[in-house]
């Protein structure tokens, strides 16, 4: 018997929104030819790398990123990846509580620049962990209202 989650009772939760949070302009990546868009994210790529080398950010381990056209994701499975994101570049936080009891923090934040060929790109780094987990003072006072 499949259950489409459609007709679940209850009522519905968003799901990783961003209060304040910069939004893709995606009808302008729509107009994009594929090359365009793939220079447009070899060139986020490159900034997020360059901004993680030289402030020493995390990198390896449990820490993957995937650069678009207009920003780069980032997802850590520990929260001292935020926290050092957080201390480094600055940002806001924004908790989304999930129903099945876990949280997703994400801090918009971005990257750094010397470079007016590499402009400044928004970077959002999210960890997901259990709701009733403890977070540390600085992360919970980043959080937006």
């Amino acid at each position: 018997m499949s259950i489409n989650p459609i007709d679940l009772p209850g009522a519905s939760t968003p799901v990783l929104t961003l209060a304040k949070a910069p939004l893709p302009d995606v009808e302008k990546a729509r107009e994009l030819d594929w090359y365009e868009q793939v220079e447009l994210r070899e060139r986020n790529d490159f900034s997020y790398r360059c901004t993680v080398d030289y402030k020493d950010l995390p990198q390896s381990g449990h820490v993957a990123h995937e650069a678009l056209v207009d920003r780069v994701l980032v997802t850590a499975t520990d929260m001292s990846v935020l926290a050092e994101w957080l201390f480094v570049m600055g940002g806001a936080v924004s908790p989304v509580d999930l129903p099945s009891g876990q949280t997703v923090w994400t801090l918009a934040t971005s990257t750094w620049t010397d470079s007016p060929r590499f402009p400044v790109v928004p970077v959002f780094v999210s960890v997901v962990q259990s709701t009733d987990a403890p977070v540390m003072h600085e992360i919970t006072a980043a959080v937006t209202a």
